[in-house]
């Protein structure tokens, strides 16, 4: 058997041929969202592979397909999409094919992506990556992003994107496409954890069977319930976080404390993807980033969400890349194409997110929401004495004393808002040394020891402005917690950075007799000069 090449340029009539091997004559809303990416990417030319061995259609096809008496084919194909129209290209010798095929995949992001289409009527759309989009003046800001590698005609064509798959009506539900798109990432970016196909997915999930499960045949694949997609991250070896936002019976918000994008925008901002779930609507579909107003805050509240309009979402009904509005007032300055609709209404997430689950890495045990709340305690328990702290820190320096009098009235008055995320104590100490912190006090931070994940807290005037390429806003102090910590108070706080002033925790201090005290040792150390510095990002080069 030999593996054919085929090029189709993506005219208006390329494009109806491309959709028509994917989707026939079928309604498909997921193919047509799919292609409509790609063109708004600048995709004018695609590679189709053909036969293409898919490990995730091949765990599909022997769990039910090679047992079924129907038959139904082994291979899969798989589409390349580029920007630039590479059909001379094949006229070349093989040689130069290869030389010219490397230089234009890596030449201004020409390698748009992938998508591996099975021989399923139902859900045609396989193992897919395909780039974030750009949206207008807005921001797009990557949760779920991994880096991909593949090959064409031997040349290995590399691709940042998140993962997205249509489910496959016959072995699984929507809610394990979410969960493979989640994990798939994780594991491609961290390489912390297995791959598993949706039909793995589906078995961890159903392993016990219940009586719920039990009413489809195969089980589970009409749908999983909250304790089966715990149970399914759970055995691909992450720590599942499960948060209720409304009950599932009435759709009542749980808590008024409680404010769903606030709570998912933290996560996302730690680049971990998110599975959503809509009660309403029987639906989970995966959030794999965010969109962030380049300006001032456009929303009440203390946390990095004021600057957000909407969730970067996968629906395997709707196609990759949708967006997810955080409210009715988002919705206006929102790319209308891309909005997430049920019945034709605009769905969002304030209206009709009810759950979500987070696959955490498995030693962390402080939630994003507690870490938030003990450097609010602290700011507030440490400006009782700030007039104390001016007098030791900014004595005989008019400046510190008054840097340090305008942080706390900001405080006050609710200036600040916080920036929560998760991270590695060597990714923080690499932004840190990068930034344009005052060299004192980059050296006091990083020679610390920290645990492996660390909660960062930034925070940041609700009135500045994005700067730079990135996007990144300035920070005007920030504090290191410790994501393996149980939400004990004396334990979880390790760095606090003030104007002119860090506070260190050391919560392994050693006595006289060589134990270890019970009681965190605590310490100052000031600095003459501050200058504020730039917040880390999360964009896709």
């Amino acid at each position: 058997m030999r593996v054919i090449l085929k090029g189709v340029v993506l005219t208006p009539q390329g494009a109806h041929s491309l959709r028509q091997q994917i989707a026939g004559d079928r309604s498909n809303a997921s193919v047509d969202a799919l292609l409509d990416h790609l063109i708004e990417l600048g995709a004018n030319y695609a590679i189709v592979e053909s036969p293409y061995t898919d490990r995730d259609y091949t765990s599909d096809y022997l769990s039910f397909y090679a047992g079924a008496f129907k038959a139904h084919a082994r291979g899969t194909k798989r589409i390349h999409f580029f920007r630039t129209d590479i059909s001379k290209l094949f006229e070349l010798p093989l040689s130069k094919q290869v030389i010219e095929l490397e230089r234009l995949a890596a030449k201004d992001k020409n390698y748009c992506g992938f998508v591996v289409i099975r021989p399923i009527a139902q859900g045609p759309i396989g193992r897919t990556v395909l780039r974030f989009p750009s949206i207008g003046k807005l921001t797009v800001r990557p949760a779920a992003r991994a880096d991909f590698e593949s090959h064409v005609l031997g040349v290995r064509v590399k691709v940042t994107g998140a993962p997205f798959i249509q489910q496959d009506m016959r072995l699984g539900a929507c809610a394990q496409a979410a969960i493979w798109m989640a994990g798939r990432a994780v594991e491609t970016r961290h390489r912390r954890t297995s791959s598993y196909t949706i039909a793995e997915i589906t078995n961890l999930a159903i392993n016990p069977t219940d009586s719920e499960l039990s009413r489809s045949l195969p089980a589970g694949s009409e749908g999983l319930n909250p304790m089966h997609m715990i149970r399914a991250l759970r055995g691909m070896g992450h720590q599942p976080l499960h948060m209720l936002f409304k009950e599932l019976d009435s759709g009542q918000q749980v808590a008024a404390t409680i404010n769903a994008p606030e709570v998912i925008h933290r996560y996302l901002d730690s680049g971990l993807p998110v599975v959503i779930a809509m009660a309403d609507m029987g639906h989970a579909i995966c959030a794999v980033g965010y969109v962030e107003v380049p300006g001032k805050a456009v929303r009440d509240g203390g946390t990095h969400a004021v600057f957000a309009r909407g969730l970067i979402v996968h629906d395997d009904q709707r196609g990759p890349y949708r967006v997810l509005p955080l409210s009715v007032d988002d919705i206006e300055h929102l790319p209308s194409a891309r909005l997430m609709k049920w019945q034709q209404n605009i769905l969002t997430v304030e209206e009709n997110v009810s759950h979500m689950f987070v696959p955490l890495p498995s030693r962390v045990f402080l939630r994003a929401e507690n870490a938030d709340i003990v450097v609010r305690d602290f700011i507030k328990t440490t400006s009782y004495v700030s007039d104390q702290i001016v007098k030791a820190v900014g004595n005989g320096n008019s400046t510190a004393a008054a840097n340090i009098r305008a942080f706390f009235d900001g405080f006050a008055a609710g200036r600040w808002i916080q920036r929560t995320y998760l991270t590695t104590a060597a990714r923080y100490r690499r932004h840190i040394s990068a930034s344009e912190m005052n060299e004192p006090m980059k050296s006091e931070i990083v020679s610390r020891a920290l645990p492996h994940f660390i909660w960062v807290t930034e925070l940041i005037d609700r009135s500045s402005k994005q700067e730079r390429r990135t996007g990144a806003r300035p920070v005007v102090g920030h504090f290191v917690l410790n994501a393996t910590s149980s939400t004990d108070y004396n334990n979880d706080l390790l760095i606090a950075q003030f104007p002119h002033f860090i506070v260190h925790r050391d919560v392994n201090p050693i006595a006289d007799n060589g134990d270890i005290q019970e009681v965190p040792a605590e310490s100052m150390v000031s600095f003459d000069t501050n200058i504020e510095y730039l917040g880390r990002t999360r964009t896709v080069a």
